[in-house]
């Protein structure tokens, strides 16, 4: 964590990469009790984040979404707290795919505040689920196109 801390330049360069930016403001509920947010409410937001992004690609957002339109699983996270956000800050988060494979893709995001620090990074792992016996299965070629066009 420490490399990633002191590389604040190399991280803020890096958001020329990310095209989607989700805006949030902390809520008194996500504080813990040293007034700043918890750190389980950053995986909330990033999930939010990720689907907003979802939505602006073209996935169709419903009930069935996650079901059985776009059945995919979380498989992996890892996350960097870098600073703390404390309530009624306001933050931008910022999301990408950064890599996609047979049944798999990684998204990337940025947690930034209005002040421009970089409160969080973290990479997440989906994998694509076979709906009837929920096994990892192929991408669908126009989920992955849809994926790059957006990201090119």
């Amino acid at each position: 964590m420490n490399e990633k801390k002191k590389d604040f330049s190399k991280i803020k360069e890096g958001l020329k990469k990310y095209k989607h930016c989700t805006e949030g403001q902390v809520q008194f509920a996500e504080v813990d009790s040293f007034g700043v947010v918890h750190n389980i409410q950053y995986l909330y937001w990033l999930e939010w984040a990720r689907t907003l992004y979802f939505s602006e690609i073209g996935v169709d957002l419903n009930n069935h979404t996650y079901t059985k339109q776009f059945p995919i699983m979380v498989v992996h996270t890892e996350i960097d707290y870098l600073n703390p956000l404390h309530c009624f800050d306001k933050y931008k988060i910022f999301s990408r795919v950064s890599e996609i494979k047979n049944s798999s893709f990684s998204m990337e995001n940025i947690v930034m505040s209005e002040s421009g620090g970089i409160n969080a990074i973290a990479k997440v792992v989906f994998v694509y689920l076979d709906i009837k016996n929920k096994q990892k299965t192929k991408l669908p070629e126009e989920i992955r196109k849809m994926i790059e066009e957006y990201e090119k």
